[in-house]
């Protein structure tokens, strides 16, 4: 399969906000927390030339089909959907992977009931070091990738 990754900008985030929240609202399965969704309603442009902020999208031609976000490396938010019709087939592997070339690492959290987050997770070689209650309550998984260290966020 043959998609492209885009990074978001200030401009692309002006005239893709609502794009990006509705497809979060659509295909994330109700599993993103409204702490993330408003950040990403909240972000400022500019923000996003920050060390640690980064949005990254899938594209099938113009067709939106993945995203990642993270604030702060994903210590303060981190966000990953990928449309239905184009998971298993390596989209969010290929944007974790393209966050952490970008950022150098990425922390992710996941609740431990999420099975599809954590499997795409540890699929993209993501490692589990930390079990703490969510901001749902619920038990919920750190995970970091790349240059992680576990200091940074306990």
């Amino acid at each position: 399969m043959s998609f492209t990754i885009r990074q978001v900008d200030r401009e692309l985030l002006a005239r893709s906000r609502q794009t990006l929240i509705n497809f979060i609202r659509k295909y994330g399965e109700r599993r993103i927390t409204k702490s993330s969704i408003q950040w990403l309603k909240t972000v400022r442009g500019s923000a996003l030339s920050e060390d640690g902020n980064l949005i990254l999208v899938a594209l099938d031609g113009r067709r939106l089909i993945g995203l990642v976000a993270v604030a702060d490396y994903g210590r303060q938010e981190s966000i990953a959907v990928v449309h239905p019709n184009y998971r298993q087939q390596g989209v969010g592997f290929e944007l974790v992977d393209e966050a952490v070339h970008q950022l150098d690492r990425v922390y992710a959290r996941v609740a431990m009931d999420n099975i599809p987050s954590l499997a795409m997770c540890l699929k993209a070689g993501f490692v589990a070091f930390a079990l703490d209650k969510g901001p749902t309550g619920k038990p919920t998984l750190w995970l970091g990738k790349g240059d992680w260290k576990k200091e940074e966020v306990i």
